[in-house]
């Protein structure tokens, strides 16, 4: 999708905020696996508006580069407070503007569905990381479950554009990696259906956003009267695939 094309990048943050209790919980499972002790270069790989990059920065405590082919995006990302020694650049993820063997991890979030060539990105990743590197990908895939799907016409575009568990595992394990951990992480994504509501009107999801106006409409008609089923108070969760691979020869 080329965010450069719509309005997406403002809102995007409002609309995909991160919860202080959903940075907790990613900064966990960073370091479940992998040790600071060993950064010194971090890849955000397809940063968007920068949500992950800073946390990345001030969790390694080490240089950070976000790097996104939206230059609506980067210009989100350039114009927030600094939290730690974060340089953004556009690029494309198939060919990264990124000398061989620089950096410690490429970490990737909610992008692998939008690599044209994902084979392509694995080798970049290859190539760029140091020996014993890791790539890192937080990504929705078809078999994960989130709220958008039970009240919007996704299926098509689940079946046509987000990966299976296994696709994301071979495509990495052809390209010389390790599979060191897969886990399905469930992170709240609204404090309750009110607020999930409020942040879904914004259509800052590429799934939502590529629904036709009518379809956009019945689904947030579903959403505001969800039924008995739905504890409004409750916190909205989804699930999210985690895969951390190390790279190899």
């Amino acid at each position: 999708m080329d965010y450069d094309k719509t309005e997406i990048p403002t809102t995007y943050d409002k609309a995909r905020a991160l919860a202080p209790e959903t940075r907790r919980l990613w900064q966990d499972l960073l370091s479940v696996h992998i040790s600071r002790a060993e950064m010194s270069l971090v890849i955000d790989l397809g940063c968007d508006t920068g949500r992950f990059s800073e946390l990345l920065a001030v969790h390694f405590g080490v240089q950070m580069i976000g790097i996104d082919p939206s230059e609506k995006m980067l210009g989100q990302a350039r114009g927030k407070p600094a939290g730690g020694n974060v340089v953004y650049l556009q690029g494309s993820a198939e060919g990264l503007p990124l000398r061989d063997g620089c950096a410690d991890l490429v970490f990737m979030s909610m992008v692998y569905h939008h690599f044209c060539d994902p084979s392509a990105v694995a080798k970049e990743c290859h190539r760029v990381l140091c020996r014993d590197g890791y790539a890192c990908v937080r990504n929705g895939t078809r078999e994960s479950d989130f709220p958008h799907r039970h009240f919007f016409p996704l299926r098509a575009l689940i079946d046509s554009d987000l990966p299976s568990r296994r696709d994301i595992e071979a495509v990495f394990g052809a390209s010389g990696f390790t599979p060191v951990v897969h886990e399905v992480v469930t992170q709240v994504t609204a404090p309750n259906w009110p607020t999930f509501v409020q942040k879904s009107a914004l259509r800052a999801d590429s799934f939502l956003a590529r629904l036709s106006n009518d379809d956009f409409h019945r689904g947030m008609a579903a959403l505001r009267d969800p039924g008995d089923a739905i504890d409004q108070n409750d916190a909205v969760t989804e699930e999210i695939d985690w895969f951390v691979f190390t790279r190899h020869g």
